[in-house]
């Protein structure tokens, strides 16, 4: 019962106090002295019991305040993770607008051709014929000027030739394949051949007719590796497109003829444009006396 009692007294006078406190505090004499000290030491007093109220009641500010800002930063964090979104969007259709660009350059900056009229199209990747490595379908036809047999290039050199021809589509079978017979004149020798692509590899074309190998074994005669291959002026195609670089020669099995392989210059797998030479093709064969491609037309 005492304790009780006790414990009252004090809550009392601590509420006494308290109340005290805030009317000395809340005073304001200027110039009074007695009271400004008042004022002074009722503050050191109450510091233990500040420091107090603070560490109990510090966590529950903190977590009120969490509670009424999480609306606004997960507001802030949505906006800055779209604003990321976006320039991220932007960065992709960035780069895809470059690389078109750079593809239509590459097809269109032709400068190993004068006096041809020439026509830009667009490489169709979805079209049934792309299923086929060595074919390929571009958005041009005969109401654009196209016809079968016209040369097909980028500004990298020599992609291959018109097969079909529809109102608006057309066909073009490339120069890797091997079936595609094109007369072409090694720069380094001045030598012309019969070429195709070859089976399995659409990088590479192999030279296999129309050059003798050296009958005075003089290897210098030999065409230089690295060296252009480019269409002959005997060819249906217009002469000096470029068609690749020499990467190797050696002879045939009788060891009477060349065979020179070249890495074709235009990577007819990764085209977005072409150019179309309008140019209408020569009936006439390039094939040889000796050519086992008398009954093919290039």
């Amino acid at each position: 019962m005492a304790v009780a009692q006790r414990s009252g007294r004090s809550r009392y006078r601590l509420l006494l106090l308290i109340l005290t406190a805030a009317t000395l505090l809340t005073l304001d004499f200027r110039g009074f002295g007695p009271l400004d000290t008042a004022q002074s030491r009722v503050r050191d007093v109450l510091e233990p019991v500040v420091s107090a109220v603070d560490v109990v009641l510090g966590p529950v500010a903190e977590v009120w305040t969490v509670m009424f800002t999480y609306n606004d930063l997960r507001s802030e964090n949505e906006r800055l993770k779209d604003e990321l979104d976006r320039l991220a969007s932007a960065d992709i259709r960035g780069a895809a607008e470059q690389d078109a660009l750079e593809r239509l350059l590459d097809a269109t900056g032709v400068t190993f051709v004068e006096g041809v009229e020439r026509l830009t199209a667009t490489v169709l990747r979805d079209s049934v014929g792309n299923f086929d490595d060595d074919v390929m379908s571009i958005d041009v036809g005969h109401r654009d000027g196209v016809a079968p047999g016209m040369a097909v290039v980028t500004s990298a050199g020599f992609v291959g030739r018109v097969e079909t021809v529809e109102a608006a589509l057309s066909t073009v079978t490339a120069v890797s394949d091997p079936s595609l017979v094109v007369g072409v004149r090694l720069l380094d020798t001045g030598d012309v051949g019969l070429g195709h692509g070859m089976a399995g590899d659409p990088t590479r074309f192999v030279v296999d007719a129309g050059l003798r190998w050296p009958e005075t074994g003089d290897m210098s005669e030999l065409p230089a590796v690295g060296s252009p291959v480019v269409t002959s002026a005997g060819s249906r195609y217009p002469a000096d497109i470029p068609v690749g670089r020499v990467a190797s020669v050696e002879p045939s099995e009788a060891g009477l003829a060349q065979l020179v392989t070249v890495d074709l210059a235009a990577d007819v797998q990764d085209l977005g444009y072409v150019t179309v030479l309008l140019l209408t093709p020569t009936d006439e064969a390039p094939v040889g006396p000796d050519s086992p491609f008398q009954e093919q037309s290039p």
